[in-house]
């Protein structure tokens, strides 16, 4: 960081001016539009900066690294609290666990697509073990909210939870990185639930 950088961090921060939401709205999307085109390694501060039409000190002062930036900018983009609110929980399991899949996995914004696919081709541990942190605890309350009512009736342990919310994700991020078939439809994520989760749940493996 520069001089004049480390200036402008420090005379915000003695005024004790408030933080503008909406600036970090534009600061968030704007990461995730470069990361979208440049991919990881070649995003920097810099360039969010100009394109965000702000100062690298207004951005340092809310995050502290590169990776800290595109962490929150994924979860921002990311549905699970969308998810959440939009669940039918008067179906059944089966039903809910396939509405939470397909709500969670089945996008249609490509540019969230590419920065997603930018972070996992990183190669990049901090960064890998932050996005696990932030997405992967978001999601697992998600499926542990849903599987609570029936602990008991079908003797669900923390062992089979931790699975149960492992295989959904695990599968579809293999096929949107690796496969690139465009297999994540409604059939897909069926046949996880179906052949996978409720074996699982109903004991059956």
């Amino acid at each position: 960081m520069s001089h004049d950088n480390k200036k402008e961090y420090t005379t915000e921060e003695k005024r004790g001016r408030p933080l503008d939401l909406s600036r970090n709205k534009v600061i968030l999307e704007t990461t995730l539009e470069l990361l979208a085109e440049k991919g990881y390694d070649s995003l920097t501060i810099e360039a969010v900066a100009t394109q965000a039409k702000v100062g690298k000190g207004t951005i340092y002062r809310r995050w502290s690294s590169k990776m800290e930036l595109v962490i929150e900018a994924a979860m921002l983009a990311n549905p699970i609290e969308i998810s959440i609110n939009e669940l039918n929980r008067n179906q059944d399991l089966r039903g809910q666990l396939i509405d939470l899949l397909s709500l969670l996995f089945m996008q249609h914004n490509k540019k969230y697509q590419k920065a997603m696919n930018a972070i996992c081709n990183a190669l990049n541990e901090q960064l890998d073990q932050g996005m696990r942190n932030a997405f992967y605890w978001s999601y697992r309350n998600v499926v542990t909210s849903i599987l609570q009512p029936y602990v008991a009736e079908y003797q669900l342990t923390d062992d089979d939870i931790e699975l149960i919310a492992d295989i959904g994700p695990a599968l579809v991020m293999y096929n949107n990185i690796y496969a690139r078939n465009q297999s994540n439809n409604v059939q897909y994520i069926e046949r996880i639930v179906d052949k996978l989760m409720m074996p699982i749940i109903l004991k059956q493996v």
